[in-house]
């Protein structure tokens, strides 16, 4: 059986990439998954480490100061998954690693062969890309289309559309309506709730109140994005 490592990337920042990767980590907490964050600019690890438990979240760092990525560092993860004994990987990267995966692909290791050595250690690859609306909507598209020009058929490449940044209902739709013509199949994660519910939310992930203590309206819409992010998974 090999192993799945899932990528959440995105090179435009502020698009909802660890907002999802909490959820995952809520889906995920009854099962062996583990999570590593590379998302240097946000450092969400204790989130994820207060939904999953400490050894189940990997902490590490491959951008050096001059925000360059550290190539053999990052394939080196992939042997450290190989060995490990946990089947399921969710990696999240920051705005500034997304972007020199793309770099990656591009001009150092083609998809192809990181296919074949990702195949020689067990490991099926599969890489989210989240896309944001309103004035992130341009960016993360460019970064899905080009990061699926640079992978083909080599790595399965899923676009993400993130309700929640795409404002109202009529907004949604109209993003649904562009992406469709722009030729992308897509997966939705549901709209984050307004009001006190977001806000409710908002300081369960901060860890200043516990999941008990939300009201049922809260409970509502934390379900609710749950079962929209388990949707994605599936």
């Amino acid at each position: 059986m090999k192993k799945q490592v899932v990528f959440i990337a995105q090179s435009k920042g502020g698009v909802g990439k660890s907002f999802i990767t909490w959820f995952i980590a809520r889906n995920k907490k009854d099962s062996q998954a583990a999570f590593i964050d590379l998302d240097k600019s946000t450092r969400t690890s204790d989130r994820l480490k207060s939904i999953v438990g400490e050894k189940r979240v990997l902490e590490l760092s491959i951008i050096d100061g001059n925000l360059k990525l550290d190539r053999e560092g990052f394939i080196n993860i992939f042997e450290k998954i190989s060995k490990a004994k946990t089947d399921e990987w969710f990696v999240d990267l920051g705005a500034p690693e997304s972007d020199e995966l793309r770099s990656f692909f591009a001009n150092d290791v083609p998809a192809e062969e990181l296919k074949e050595m990702l195949e020689e250690l067990g490991i099926d690859l599969k890489i989210f890309v989240v896309l944001a609306g309103e004035d992130a909507f341009h960016a993360s598209v460019n970064f899905y289309k080009e990061l699926t020009k640079l992978t083909g058929d080599n790595i399965n490449v899923i676009a993400v559309k993130n309700e929640g940044t795409f404002g109202s209902l009529e907004s949604q739709e109209h993003g649904d309506a562009l992406l469709s013509e722009l030729g992308i199949d897509f997966v939705k994660v549901g709209k984050m709730p307004v009001g006190n519910s977001a806000n409710e939310i908002i300081s369960l992930m901060s860890g200043t109140t516990t999941e008990e203590k939300l009201t049922l309206a809260g409970k509502r819409s934390l379900r609710k994005v749950t079962d929209a992010v388990s949707e994605v998974l599936l």
